[in-house]
């Protein structure tokens, strides 16, 4: 199953995953399950002059039918509680979607977290579980993601590294035939050998021993970030970059709204677009759904649920 959450109500999370969804063939719709505010999905399809019904828990648009858990109660926020719902029920084969929030939407634990990477390593108790994007061609992985760039450097133990990557790695086995992993430098020129900085030197210790534990990949870098790409970018290729910018730039640029973001790391795969919720276009009936459109493509075509 396919468990999509519904995301922030001022947001076009639900927009772009409705339209996404009635272009997939009917089989596969019926892999999906949508935990929503009843409030937030009649508000959506209203601006969006869609004409449906709900009957036995099914959202019905001419022949397409929508599984839906419609919820009553909510937990510190709408988004919060339909992903805190759906993890009551998800299975290791299964796929979380979940629709674009804000970071102030998050709670658990008596915390307020800072997105949905964060929330998940607070509900599994897991550190490991990382951060990663992929598209048409090009596949990233970020090795520290929403903390301050003031903090990059200190978080970079070999440790945290290796976990990092081998978590990424043994999910990405499951997704896509990745065959080089790329690593890039944290500072620039990868702290000219100590004049710069001696932090880089602790990512060639961890290719090292990748080296040697993974022999099926190979391992290249570390290299300075601004001539990392001249090494060419294609499907069987990783880039492990240091901070989330520094991934997120280049990725953007080369693939726009289309790209998704994946979390590994859990006993499931988690998965959403790779933008936000753009509160600007909510209710305007014009958001772009491109992005969620190769998602749902994405998983029809490479993952086993």
């Amino acid at each position: 199953m396919i468990y999509v959450t519904q995301g922030h109500e001022e947001g076009i999370g639900l927009e772009i995953f409705i339209k996404s969804f009635l272009l997939v063939n009917k089989n596969f719709q019926k892999k999906f399950k949508l935990f929503c505010f009843k409030k937030s999905l009649f508000q959506t399809l209203k601006n969006t002059n869609i004409e449906f019904e709900i009957k036995d828990s099914h959202l019905i648009i001419n022949s397409s039918y929508l599984e839906l858990e419609i919820l009553n109660n909510k937990i510190f926020s709408e988004s919060n509680s339909c992903i805190l719902e759906a993890l009551k029920v998800i299975k290791p084969d299964d796929i979380l979607l979940t629709l674009p929030t804000s970071k102030d939407q998050f709670h658990l634990n008596n915390k307020t977290l800072n997105g949905h990477t964060e929330f998940f390593r607070e509900y599994f108790d897991n550190q490991s579980i990382s951060m990663n994007f992929i598209s048409n061609n090009f596949n990233v992985c970020l090795l520290t993601d929403h903390i301050s760039i003031s903090k990059v450097e200190d978080s970079l133990t070999e440790e945290f590294i290796i976990q990092r990557v081998s978590s990424s790695l043994k999910s990405f086995e499951k997704l896509l035939n990745i065959k080089e992993i790329i690593f890039s430098g944290i500072n620039p020129h990868n702290g000219e050998d100590g004049l710069i900085s001696n932090k880089d030197k602790v990512i060639s210790i961890v290719i090292d021993y990748l080296k040697n534990r993974l022999p099926d990949f190979k391992f290249h870098g570390p290299y300075p970030a601004d001539t990392i790409h001249s090494l060419g970018i294609n499907d069987d290729k990783l880039f492990v970059y240091t901070y989330h910018d520094q991934g997120l730039n280049p990725f953007k640029l080369y693939n726009g709204l289309v790209g998704i973001n994946i979390s590994f790391g859990m006993p499931f795969i988690r998965m959403s677009v790779d933008h936000g919720t753009a509160f600007n276009l909510f209710g305007k009936n014009s958001a772009n759904y491109n992005g969620m459109s190769y998602l749902l493509n994405f998983i029809q075509k490479k993952a086993q649920v």
